[in-house]
């Protein structure tokens, strides 16, 4: 029991995006805040912040960046593409369909005691099956509620994912053209979400997805990602120091609490992660990011596993139940922030990181593959 209990330290991937691994995890504590905060703040400041939604942009420009960086020269052919494929299946599927069998028995209970609740997705078998399959960003289904409802961004992940190996096909042989399409989609993005909304064009327009379609924002963020990897040799003169980093967060904060412009925060979060990057390639990290970097590997367990811990203690338990205010949902707030991070420690050790190793060990194409590392980014 205590050696099952004696989890081993979190260490990077590696030492080549300790910024970048350090960016994603204080990204995920951003959204956990972003999720709690409307038991802590009146309705008026909760509104005004909404744009802290805008961290999970941020993972995806980080995502559209790692990705090419790891795999950009390796994508050549049908196997590759299903080896690429499959690491990214072991390293999205087995948690998201661990949270979403916990979020739907959690649902039939909360529907069995009769607690309300205004998320309560469908349990049409099809609808079900369209969130296994990471499929409902594109296919809705049902009352548009789903098990884990914060898995809209991982069916957007996997979309990128399908249509990436293409992107790399088609791009391979000419830097200036690729980075040229996507600016040019980017900036049709943008200017088609300008076009709808006019100059107010604000937070809620672009976080609601019955008014901005979320794979836009996916195809938005990981192609920032990809034409900041495919750009990366011009990033030198552009090295930030660690304050001048440390400084862009807290602006980005700031933005994001008050209320600014989408246009704004997004670009904050672009500059951003091109410091982080540049900083990657160009200069060493302080002993400091050392120490916050491993915990980036917490990063996907952190984001699957913190709405179903503030759905029970927060909301059911401390609204709900206890009608709780002020210093006490504050401190069932820490409670939960804890539990979150206790379950998303075992949950990489003793789950995620065998699960990935198990999935890799099968063949694709009926060719089996060595692989380098048995944990994906």
């Amino acid at each position: 029991m205590r050696k099952w209990l004696k989890l081993k330290p979190l260490v990077a991937k590696s030492g080549e995006m300790l910024h970048l691994d350090a960016l994603r995890f204080l990204a995920a504590l951003g959204i956990v805040f972003h999720h709690s905060k409307e038991f802590m703040l009146s309705s008026a400041a909760n509104e005004r912040s909404d744009g802290l939604a805008l961290f999970v942009d941020m993972f995806f420009i980080i995502s559209g960046y790692v990705i090419s960086y790891m795999y950009f020269g390796r994508i050549d052919d049908l196997s590759s593409y299903g080896g690429f494929l499959k690491k990214r299946i072991a390293r999205l599927f087995p948690l998201h369909l661990l949270t979403l069998i916990v979020s739907a028995i959690l649902y039939a209970g909360f529907s069995a005691l009769q607690l309300p609740s205004r998320h309560t997705p469908s349990f049409s078998p099809l609808c079900i099956a369209d969130t296994i399959l990471l499929l409902h960003t594109i296919i809705e289904c049902g009352n548009r509620q789903y098990f884990n409802g914060v898995n809209w961004s991982i069916s957007v992940e996997m979309m990128m994912y399908i249509g990436f190996p293409i992107a790399i096909i088609l791009a391979r042989s000419a830097r200036q053209r690729d980075v040229f399409v996507i600016a040019t989609i980017c900036v049709a993005i943008i200017l088609g979400a300008l076009y709808r909304y006019g100059l107010d064009f604000g937070v809620h327009d672009w976080i609601d997805t019955d008014r901005f379609h979320p794979l836009l924002r996916g195809v938005f963020g990981f192609g920032i990602g990809v034409a900041l990897f495919r750009l990366r040799h011009l990033l030198e003169p552009f090295t930030p120091p660690i304050p001048i980093l440390a400084g862009g967060l807290l602006a980005i904060v700031a933005a994001m609490l008050s209320g600014q412009s989408p246009l704004l925060i997004l670009a904050l979060i672009i500059l951003l992660v091109t410091g982080a990057a540049a900083r990657d390639l160009y200069a060493a990290a302080t002993p400091g990011l050392t120490q916050i970097a491993p915990l980036g590997q917490l990063t996907y367990s952190i984001y699957m596993w913190h709405n179903l811990f503030i759905l029970v203690l927060i909301n059911i338990v401390g609204d709900k139940l206890m009608k709780g205010s002020g210093i006490a949902i504050v401190a069932l707030s820490l409670v939960c922030y804890a539990c979150i991070f206790a379950t998303s420690l075992i949950s990489f050790h003793l789950f995620e990181v065998p699960m990935r190793r198990a999935i890799d060990g099968i063949s694709v194409f009926g060719k089996a593959r060595a692989q380098k590392s048995s944990v994906a980014s």
